[in-house]
C-alpha cells in the first residue's frame, strides 16, 4: 500500500482542524431577505430648487416743478419721468379769474415749488401728497384757506380741515370772497364821504366894559344860544375866552366870577 508523504498529511491534518473550528465557533450570516412585492423604485432623487425671490423694484422719489395752481403741479420721477399731478380732495381757485387766485398760487409755489414730495395711489379723483416733513399737502392748505374741498371725493379727515379752516375766517374765507373762488373779488363799494363841520372862524367882539354905577347892576342871562359843556369844547369851538353876556357863557365856566369864563 501506497504511502502518503508526510507534508501531505500534515496539510490535510491542518485543514481538518480548521474545518472543526470552523463548525464549532463560526456561522454563516444569514442572507437578507427581499421583499418581492415592493419594486425597486425607478424615480430618480428631486433635484429641483426654490426660484430666488424677484428683485425689488426700486423706490421712485419726485421732485416738484412748475406749479399751475394750488392744486395742480408738474413732478419729475428719479426714474426719468414725469407726471402732472392733481391733488386728492380739493379744488383750487380759477387762475386769472378766481378770488383769492394769486395769494393761494403764490402759498403753493412756495410750499411746493423744488421740494422733494411723496404720491399716494393714483386714483381718477387725484393722488394724495405728503410733504417731506410727514404734513399732508391738502391737509395743510385747508387748514390755512388756500384751497377748498372738493365734497365728491368723500374723505372726511379733509372735510374737517375744511371746517377748522372756516373757524378762523382766514384766507379765502375772509372778505373779499367769503369763500367764493370761482369768480372775481366783488369790487369794494367805497362809502359815503363824511363831513366834519368847520368851527367858527369869527370871534364875537366883546361889548364895552359896564359903566359904573352905585347900585350894583344885576347879572345879565346868559345867552343860551350858543352852548359849551366845558373850556375844552369852547376853546376846541375857537370861542374861549367867553366874556358874560356872549354866546355860550355861563357862570359854570367862569371859576373867579370876573366875568370873563375860560380865560385861560
Amino acid at each position: 500500500m501506497k504511502r502518503f508523504p508526510n507534508w501531505l498529511r500534515i496539510v490535510l491534518a491542518a485543514f481538518a482542524v480548521l474545518f472543526v473550528l470552523g463548525a464549532i465557533f463560526g456561522k454563516a450570516p444569514d442572507p437578507k431577505p427581499v421583499d418581492a412585492a415592493a419594486p425597486a423604485s425607478t424615480t430618480p432623487p428631486s433635484t429641483s430648487t426654490t426660484p430666488p425671490p424677484a428683485p425689488t423694484p426700486a423706490v421712485v422719489t419726485y421732485t416738484v416743478g412748475s406749479v399751475t395752481d394750488g392744486a395742480t403741479f408738474v413732478v419729475a420721477g428719479s426714474d426719468g419721468t414725469s407726471k402732472t399731478v392733481h391733488v386728492l380732495g380739493v379744488v383750487a381757485p380759477l387762475v386769472n379769474s378766481g378770488c383769492y387766485w394769486p395769494e393761494s398760487l403764490g402759498w403753493a409755489t412756495t410750499t411746493l415749488s423744488g421740494k422733494a414730495v411723496k404720491l399716494g395711489a393714483e386714483t381718477a379723483q387725484g393722488i394724495a401728497v405728503t410733504l417731506a416733513d410727514g404734513q399732508d399737502y391738502a391737509t395743510l392748505a385747508l387748514q390755512k384757506g388756500y384751497l377748498k374741498y372738493a365734497a365728491p371725493a368723500e374723505l372726511p379727515g379733509l372735510a374737517a380741515a375744511e371746517t377748522a379752516g372756516k373757524q378762523t375766517a382766514g384766507g379765502l374765507w375772509g372778505p373779499p370772497c367769503n369763500g367764493t373762488i370761482d369768480s372775481p373779488a366783488p369790487t369794494p363799494v367805497p362809502a359815503p364821504p363824511t363831513t366834519k363841520a368847520a368851527p367858527p372862524t369869527t370871534k364875537a367882539v366883546p361889548p364895552p366894559p359896564p359903566v359904573e354905577t352905585t347900585e350894583e347892576a344885576p347879572a345879565p342871562e346868559p345867552d343860551h344860544s350858543a352852548y359849551y359843556a366845558n373850556c375844552s369844547a369852547a376853546k376846541a369851538a375857537g370861542a374861549a375866552p367867553l366874556y358874560r353876556g356872549e354866546p355860550g357863557y355861563r357862570p359854570a365856566l367862569d371859576r373867579d366870577g370876573d366875568g370873563v369864563a375860560c380865560e385861560r
